[in-house]
């Protein structure tokens, strides 16, 4: 075994210039979801997939976002599922670039681009971890099966979603390679809760708004009880490994003119919610705020509707998978503690079906969705390393 690890690390350490190539097609493939169509990066992945196998599926919702899996040892038990997503957020103002968005400019060992880091870096890492393995010959007991999917930015109806409602998915164990701060483990995620908030008034000419009833000014009632009372609620939440719960105003729209008395406002909550917590009991702490704010106001009439959610998880500290991955990381000298992961995954169609699952992955939190996404290459490299590792440690 040591031998055969020895010769993974030293193909991989053989192919870091097409890695590194590979990763910048990816990069230059756009992929930008919405609107969703991701088949020129998934051309390029399937170019590479067939480099080394012919063990590959597409499987799509929808012809412009296609889902692949690339399979080592089919049938083999046990089943470790690499996932990742290679559709991306828009790159925003483009004058806040110092790069082209969609170049793959590499600068002092870091290449730039939308999507490098989440999560085209770890998606490449990946494949170029089965490509070692499958190129030296590596007698696997178990299956690994790498999966990319079309969508994960908007929900995973097209991607990960869609996949485990048409039983394309049976893994014992899954890692999703989504950024963990350097190739940390990643054992827990916040949940995520989208509310709409809407206020409802009376419309009346601006000069004699005392006919109306305004819904902005009773939605500015609203808001400010939440900001009042809800974050103190927040900060006495046990995180653990976790950042705290949070919630964040992202958008809000009402009114017609600034001369009339707006009828109708609504702003959308984010709410990112913990191990522990549900989507009834997060929603009745700001149905609570509501009521106390009607109570205040009997004007306000209010309506809170959930819109979209997604489940928190935490994975056993003792779970076979994590002891693999801490072995994996400390054989490679690098820390093997468990942490949570700080944004919201597909890990969580896994983990609600009590499939043990982590994540693991190259780059930093703090670049995803910014201008000037980067990620260095030294950490992708070293991703490719750890799940070519974690493969061997779990499958042979």
């Amino acid at each position: 075994m040591d031998e055969l690890k020895r010769r993974i690390r030293a193909r991989i350490e053989s192919f870091q210039d097409e890695a590194i190539a590979f990763l910048a097609d990816l990069v230059r493939a756009e992929s930008v979801n919405p609107p969703g169509d991701t088949r020129r990066v998934m051309d390029a992945v399937l170019d590479m997939a067939r480099t080394f196998t012919d063990q590959v599926r597409v499987v799509a919702a929808e012809p412009e976002a296609p889902n692949v899996f690339i399979t080592l040892h089919p049938g083999g038990r046990p089943q470790l599922l690499y996932n990742g997503h290679l559709d991306t957020v828009p790159p925003g103002d483009v004058s806040q670039w110092r790069v082209e968005p969609f170049g793959a400019v590499i600068r002092d060992n870091r290449m730039y681009g939308r999507g490098v880091a989440d999560m085209k870096g770890g998606c490449a890492a990946m494949l170029m971890a089965a490509k070692a393995l499958q190129l030296e010959n590596a007698p696997l007991r178990g299956s690994l099966v790498v999966n990319f999917v079309s969508d994960e930015e908007t929900g995973g109806a097209r991607g990960a979603g869609y996949l485990m409602e048409q039983g394309h998915y049976d893994p014992d164990m899954v890692v999703v390679g989504e950024i963990t701060n350097r190739n940390r483990i990643a054992i827990a995620e916040k949940g995520v809760i989208v509310y709409a908030l809407s206020t409802r008034g009376r419309t009346a000419h601006a000069s004699t708004p005392w006919v109306g009833l305004n819904a902005i000014d009773k939605m500015v009632k609203l808001l400010h009880g939440l900001q009042t009372r809800l974050p103190e609620r927040l900060k006495e939440k046990p995180s653990g490994s976790l950042p705290p719960a949070t919630f964040n105003v992202g958008t809000i729209q009402g009114g017609v003119g600034f001369n009339v008395v707006p009828d109708a406002c609504q702003v959308l909550i984010d709410r990112r919610i913990l191990p522990g917590e549900t989507i009834e009991s997060a929603t009745a702490e700001i149905r609570e705020i509501i009521d106390q704010a009607r109570a205040e106001d009997p004007d306000i009439d209010a309506s809170l509707d959930v819109l979209g959610s997604g489940p928190p998880f935490e994975t056993a500290p003792d779970e076979a998978l994590c002891l693999l991955a801490r072995r994996t990381m400390e054989e490679m000298g690098r820390p093997g503690d468990f942490v949570g992961y700080e944004q919201v995954s597909d890990g969580r169609f896994f983990a609600e079906r009590g499939i043990p699952t982590i994540l693991i992955g190259p780059g930093l939190a703090r670049t995803a969705h910014t201008p000037n996404e980067h990620l260095e290459l030294d950490q992708y490299i070293e991703a490719i390393q750890a799940y070519a590792l974690l493969a061997l440690n779990a499958l042979v």
